[in-house]
């Protein structure tokens, strides 16, 4: 990458007040890949180009086209051509999913699930935990709303589904007892997904952008 688009990446982080820690936790990379496309050592790959595009609200085009700087400030005072204005990426199917399950009314069917159980099977308890796939649902919404896979799997429910089936086996079966190994299932998750999915530590995936 040469170093005028690295530069316009340092513009354009700076401008928006991010640091390079915080832009890497956006993007689900590290930062040290931050300061390696910074110091034009290395090229972001295609989907973070993208991420940084829509995080800044501009086209990719408009991201990488270093001749012209009235694309660098997210909502500085230099003017914009209207035939040129930023637009926002399309939305991918994961995203189109998550805006689907954000406008069901997921709490709504479970209450009525839980007054069916209660009214219907005097099942109170344990049927409670119904409520716990709230979160899990809407963590999962949250989860597929992200475009970098690896930030999207650290951000899918883990814990509250290992949470909930822990207490089924332990309300249902009385298996509290060895059933609380199953939350070591946790931190092994979340190792599994950081070694399966590498953050980008420079390596050059895209083709450097030239002027």
């Amino acid at each position: 990458m040469n170093i005028e688009i690295a530069n316009r990446l340092v513009a354009l982080r700076k401008a928006n007040g991010l640091s390079q820690e915080a832009l890497a936790e956006k993007l689900g990379i590290s930062r040290q890949a931050i300061s390696k496309w910074e110091r034009a050592e290395a090229s972001p790959d295609t989907d973070n180009l993208m991420a940084l595009a829509q995080l800044y609200g501009m086209t990719l085009d408009a991201l990488l086209n270093t001749e012209n700087d009235a694309y660098v400030l997210d909502g500085a005072d230099t003017a914009q051509p209207e035939e040129e204005a930023p637009k926002k990426l399309p939305k991918t199917p994961l995203q189109k999913k998550a805006d689907s399950m954000l406008k069901f009314p997921f709490p709504l069917v479970v209450v009525i699930v839980y007054l069916i159980f209660g009214f219907a099977g005097d099942i109170w308890h344990p049927s409670w935990l119904v409520f716990l796939l709230i979160p899990i649902y809407y963590h999962l919404a949250g989860a597929l709303e992200i475009r970098s896979k690896k930030a999207r799997l650290l951000a899918m429910p883990v814990p509250e589904v290992i949470l909930l089936v822990y207490l089924l086996l332990g309300f249902l079966g009385g298996l509290w007892n060895p059933s609380w190994v199953i939350f070591l299932l946790i931190p092994l998750y979340y190792w599994i997904a950081a070694c399966f999915y590498k953050p980008d530590q420079g390596k050059n995936d895209a083709p450097d952008v030239q002027k």
